[in-house]
């Protein structure tokens, strides 16, 4: 038997054990699900399952899907499965709550028209006037409604969030009243064609609060904060009159829960009407008297770095682009976060810009819990030295380790809590017109909490902003929502949610998948730009030398020469500098090459793992359980032999 014949045989044994693993194990193991993925993403959440078990009345779920067009789709075909699957399980789960019809719309069919009524969308498949209607359509027993206009399938993260959300908001649950008292525009600001400033649209996570609370949005000089309000979040309070920190202060007393963000740079507050020049002149700083009464401080005028999370931003021209770790602006991980609390439990990546750092008063009589730190590879930098056009280069080689993490975010409880303004309202100064005020009211003030305080603070601001965390997904002029690059909404929410006392939509929240830092890849780019950037000092500081001795040589000269000719020795110095430079780049080339190449071997193996490991781990499962199955089946049979 020749070598070709072995091979050919060795080869159609192979294809038929895979076929017949593959047969195995679509009988052995139908209708068993398995979830392997990390956080469990395809099995529903505590939060969904309480969700689902609080509806007192039934929601219609109308999915409209065009299942003959899928064919046309395939990407589309494999998700609608899925969708399907998910939605007969909430209907399974709820107890009858939820209520699932699937509707195939056809063309110029009444269905169709339904469809196009109830807001889903079709998607042109260029062929006549056929569309694709892939979308949900949901109504409470009041008649109230709310759509998904396209189930995309780059939304996949969030199709349980997507549902829940949906299903929650139609149960009509009593919603928490939240008051927000914001220094920077979240509603966004109109356009001032006399400064030639531009408009900024709303903040997404303004759109968020709206959708899940009643927001009702408190002046930046009340004078009492309303008594409906759960939770106030205040937002970059700048220089706030003593009426409002009497009144945040008083709130705080009641037993109203807090989430405050004060940030020593805020790079988002810029006024509205102002050029980028008046802003940029602008203090950016927050302050509040209540911090230093909950026994905290934000260390003025000092921002976080930190060089293990640090993210990288593309420096340099388009020519001879430069990725650089910006060390003053952060992305955390779990490790940063306080796996504990239920607001920062499931974080695994947070973005920041410029954050403050929080410090412990000493005698504090408050419990104070750190929820979010820095690494020990930190260090505390003046603000003023990230005010103007700041460079990251230059941040990056003078950064000198603290060895200490600092913390960004902390949670403050205690009773008993000492009012800032003492035994008394504090007494108001004359206005502008000088005439004075109306007095604060002396009957309501509480020198002490009345029962425990419960308070967030996060020393960040710019968290808040888009593009830390948001990004558009759109299906051409569509608008399908927004895709997250960072925890930064959900945990604004998920704090607030928990001040609240609502914590459902919470676990959904966290368990959408945001961008994951590779670790050992980002390790890897870390160490090359080390490298390289200790080497282009070096080099630096010889080319320095070398210029000031031909400067020196040239204010020296008497002769009056207009030309400047080097000594044999000087000239061998500047050649060697620029050798250096040359082999520097040379070196720095290699190191990216050796780079590109452990990036390309660990893809390669993540690929193997994926294509071989897991399909024979299943194939091995279910080859398994086949053989329990069949040795039960001997043993039943036998066992019915030995009774006849």
């Amino acid at each position: 038997m020749n070598k070709n014949l072995l091979m050919s045989i060795g080869l159609v044994a192979l294809v038929c054990t895979f076929i017949g693993v593959n047969i195995v194990a679509q009988r052995a193991l139908s209708g068993v699900r398995v979830d392997l993925t990390q956080g469990r993403l395809y099995t529903l959440s505590d939060g969904t399952r309480n969700v689902l078990a609080g509806l007192k009345e039934p929601v219609n779920l109308t999915l409209y899907y065009s299942a003959a067009a899928s064919s046309d789709v395939p990407t589309f075909k494999a998700y609608a499965q899925r969708v399907v699957e998910v939605l007969r399980e909430y209907a399974q789960v709820s107890g009858g709550n939820i209520r699932l019809t699937i509707a195939n719309p056809e063309p110029f069919s009444d269905t169709e028209d339904k469809a196009v009524a109830a807001g889903v969308v079709g998607l042109p498949l260029g062929r006549g006037q056929e569309r694709f209607y892939f979308g949900l359509h949901a109504v409470n027993s009041t008649d109230k409604a709310d759509v998904i206009p396209f189930f995309d399938p780059r939304r996949e993260d969030f199709l349980e969030y997507d549902l829940t959300r949906m299903i929650y908001l139609l149960s009509e649950p009593k919603r928490t009243t939240i008051g927000v008292m914001s220094w920077i525009p979240l509603e966004g600001s109109p356009a001032s064609p006399m400064t030639g400033s531009r408009g900024t649209p709303p903040m997404r996570i303004n759109e968020q609060l709206k959708e899940l609370f009643d927001v009702r949005v408190i002046d930046r000089e009340a004078r009492e904060i309303p008594a409906d309000v759960n939770v106030l979040l205040v937002v970059h309070p700048k220089n706030p009159i003593v009426a409002t920190q009497y009144a945040i202060d008083q709130f705080v007393m009641r037993g109203g829960r807090l989430l405050l963000l004060v940030d020593p740079l805020c790079e988002v507050d810029v006024p509205a009407g102002m050029n980028p020049m008046q802003a940029m002149n602008t203090p950016k700083s927050s302050d509040l008297n209540l911090l230093s009464t909950l026994g905290l401080e934000l260390v003025p005028g000092k921002v976080a770095a930190d060089r293990q999370r640090a993210l990288p931003v593309t420096v340099g021209s388009q020519a001879r682009p430069e990725q650089v770790d910006f060390v003053a602006w952060l992305s955390l991980g779990s490790d940063q976060a306080d796996r504990n609390d239920p607001v920062t439990g499931q974080i695994e990546n947070l973005n920041l810009a410029t954050a403050g750092i929080l410090r412990i008063k000493e005698g504090a009589k408050t419990t104070i819990t750190p929820l979010l730190k820095t690494t020990a590879d930190s260090m505390a930098i003046d603000a003023q030295q990230l005010a103007f056009m700041p460079d990251p280069k230059a941040l990056l080689a003078m950064f000198k380790s603290g060895g200490q993490p600092l913390i960004l975010a902390a949670r403050v409880t205690g009773s008993a809590v000492p009012s800032t303004f003492g035994a008394a309202p504090p007494a108001l100064a004359p206005g502008a017109d000088g005439r004075a005020p109306e007095p604060l009211p002396v009957d309501r003030h509480l020198a002490s909490s009345k029962g425990d305080i419960n308070v967030i603070v996060i020393a960040d601001v710019d968290l808040l902003s888009d593009r830390l965390w948001v990004q558009e997904e759109r299906l051409g002029p569509i608008l399908l929502g927004y895709r997250k690059a960072a925890d930064n909404g959900e945990t604004i929410i998920g704090a607030l949610d928990n001040l609240g006392g609502s914590s459902d939509l919470l676990s959904l929240r966290a368990r959408t998948r945001a961008a994951r830092p590779f670790s050992r890849v980002e390790q890897l780019r870390r160490d090359a730009e080390q490298q390289f950037l200790q080497r282009e000092q070096e080099l630096q500081a010889r080319l320095t030398q070398t210029e000031q001795k031909i400067a020196e040589l040239q204010r020296s000269r008497a002769d009056g020469q207009s030309s400047l000719i080097l000594t044999p020795e000087q000239q061998a110095e500047l050649e060697a500098a620029r050798q250096a430079q040359i082999t520097t780049r040379a070196e720095l080339r290699d190191v990216q090459f050796q780079l590109r190449k452990d990036i390309e071997g660990l893809g390669t193996r993540i690929k193997a793992v994926n294509i071989l490991l897991v399909p024979a781990l299943v194939g091995v499962a279910a080859l398994a359980l086949a053989g329990v199955r069949a040795a039960r089946r001997r043993g039943e049979r036998l066992r019915a032999s030995a009774t006849n």
